[in-house]
Order: structure tokens, then C-alpha cells, then sequence
């Protein structure tokens, strides 16, 4: 596994739709041997050489936004109005904050900004203040490098930059045109937005046997957690995300030997928006926390994520299950 591109890929920004900066960084990686279908506001789906959405069969779904923000209009006292997304103004504003402009391609050309909180009508108010800032098309996340040490990656976006990754990697080791990596856009703050991706796969994609969403909850929310073992969730919150199957396929992969638990999580991800195109999988790998500007997940957990989905794929190409 590349940890270094692992590293790249977690201290990029990408907020909301603004997703160019991962984008890029994921073509690049991939570069000619993979084929690339981007919906601005969307997604941007990966599939090996030539191959067109009408040939795919498996589905790896995974978001590359993370929480931060935008900016709204300027203040008649200095600064920018700002909208939250993913966590409280304060954690925000304790944190160091990089920001760039909604069309950047580039995580190079990401800029220092600072935050204060005001109450406004006894609600807390995020107000941002730097050099370069434009009003509603400035986005802004946290600026973190990231670590790691032993079986511990630590730094911002893990969620859901890592089992992003997870997911790529399964793509590449899997090497089969059959096979897609769809990376969503705007999951943190505006969940509907995958439904352009469920939209576009509806219309062209209509051979598909399975969808895997893999996603990273906190431990706190996922039944048994363990940091090291990835999950198959068939309950996010009070979402059914296909039990009976996800139940057959953890008995036929437990079976085969893989590192995995069955589970069921508090919190929700977007997977339950795919389930009427195909079977369904809600794949979690959990974190010491979520949406904050440091937290921890394990390495071990990130092979096991990326061989677990590996697997679900090739079952599903065999007609395992």
C-alpha cells in the first residue's frame, strides 16, 4: 500500500461539492490505465482501461468530501459570514484552517485562514478572516499534516479518506474492468447529492450484481468496534441496508477466512440511497473519533477494509452470492 499517497490524500481539501484538489490527486495516481467519468456537483467514477459505466458489475461507493465550510457574505465589522458543516463553530475555531477558492484544482493553492465564533440572535456563528477570501465561493477545512507510526495513521479527513483509499486500492487489486470505484461528492453536508449517482448508474449501468459503500464511522457508534477489523453494518441508524444479504455474505466470506464482523451502526452514510439499483453492502471502518481537526485509525483495519472489499467483489464476479 502506498502510504505516502495515503498521506496526500488526507491532507488534501475537498468541502462540499469543491472536490478538485481529490480528484485530481486520485486521476493522477490511477493515471492512463483508468478510465474517468466526472458529473460536476457529483461524483467522479474509476474504471480500469476502457471500460464504459454500461460493463460494470460491482460498484465501490466512497465519499471524498470533509466537514469544514463556506463563506457567505462579508461583515459590516470585518470578516465573513460562514456556514458550518460536520461540527460545532468552536471546534472550528480552535483548529488551523486552510481555505481556497470552490473551482481550485489544486491543494497547492489553498491559503491560511483564522476563525472566531459571534452569537448572532443566541446562536453561535463562525466568522472567517484572511487574505483572499471571496464571498460565497470560498471553501475552508481543517490544515493538518498527516502521521504515520506504527499500525497509527492520525490527521484530519480520515473520515472518509481512508476507506476512499481502501477502496481504491481494492480497485486496483482487483483489476478488472467490471469493477468501479464511484467517489461522491458533498456526503458531510448534502447527502442527496449521491443521488446523481444513483441517477447516472440507473441509467447506465444496468447489469450491476453489487454495491459496496464503505465509510468511517466513530467506534462509538458502531456496534463492537474494533479499530483493527472492518465491518459489514446491515442497519445504519434505523436504515435497512439489505440484511438477509449482507447476512449471506458475511457467512460465505467468514467461511472463506476474511478479517471482518458483522455489525450494525447509530449513525448513517449514503449507502441506503443505492440499495434499489442492486444487493447492498455497508461497509465500516471505525475511527477514534470523526470531524475533528486529529483523530487515529489503524493500518491494520485499512488492509483488512481494502481485502475485505476485494473479496465482496470477486464473489460477486464468481456468483458466490
Amino acid at each position: 500500500m502506498d502510504l505516502e499517497f495515503l498521506r496526500a490524500l488526507t491532507e488534501a481539501p475537498s468541502v462540499g461539492t469543491a472536490c478538485q484538489p481529490v480528484v485530481q490527486l486520485l486521476t493522477d495516481y490511477l493515471g492512463a490505465g483508468y478510465s474517468r467519468t466526472l458529473v460536476q456537483d457529483g461524483f467522479c467514477l474509476f474504471q480500469k482501461g476502457q471500460a464504459r459505466p454500461e460493463d460494470l458489475r460491482v460498484v465501490f461507493v466512497a465519499h471524498m468530501d470533509e466537514v469544514g465550510g463556506c463563506v457567505y457574505g462579508a461583515r459590516t465589522g470585518g470578516g465573513y459570514d460562514t456556514r458550518v458543516w460536520g461540527n460545532q463553530p468552536s471546534i472550528f475555531a480552535e483548529a488551523t484552517l486552510q481555505a481556497y477558492d470552490y473551482l481550485a484544482a489544486d491543494s497547492a493553492l489553498a491559503f491560511r485562514v483564522r476563525a472566531e465564533v459571534t452569537s448572532v440572535d443566541g446562536e453561535d456563528r463562525l466568522v472567517l478572516f484572511g487574505d483572499g477570501i471571496r464571498p460565497y465561493r470560498t471553501v475552508w477545512t481543517f490544515d493538518e499534516q498527516t502521521t504515520i507510526y506504527d499500525d497509527v495513521i492520525e490527521g484530519k479527513a480520515l473520515d472518509p479518506r481512508v476507506t476512499l483509499f481502501a477502496a481504491l486500492q481494492a480497485l486496483k487489486d482487483t483489476d478488472n474492468s467490471e469493477v468501479g470505484l464511484m467517489c461522491v461528492m458533498a456526503e458531510e453536508c448534502a447527502m442527496d447529492v449521491a443521488r446523481k449517482g444513483v441517477a447516472f448508474l440507473q441509467r447506465n449501468s444496468p447489469d450491476l450484481r453489487l454495491i459496496a459503500n464503505a465509510d468511517v464511522p466513530s467506534i462509538s457508534n458502531l456496534g463492537d468496534g474494533r479499530l483493527d477489523l472492518p465491518a459489514i453494518r446491515i442497519f445504519e441508524g434505523r436504515n435497512f441496508i439489505d440484511p438477509t444479504f449482507g447476512i449471506a455474505v458475511s457467512d460465505r466470506l467468514s467461511s472463506e477466512g476474511v478479517d471482518f464482523h458483522l455489525s450494525a451502526a447509530r449513525s448513517g452514510s449514503q449507502t441506503l440511497l443505492f440499495t434499489p439499483l442492486a444487493p447492498t453492502l455497508s461497509i465500516a471502518l471505525p475511527a477514534t473519533a470523526v470531524h475533528l481537526p486529529r483523530y487515529q485509525m489503524s493500518i491494520t483495519g485499512l488492509r483488512r477494509c481494502s481485502a475485505l472489499l476485494g473479496a465482496i467483489a470477486d464473489g460477486a464476479l464468481h456468483g458466490a452470492f
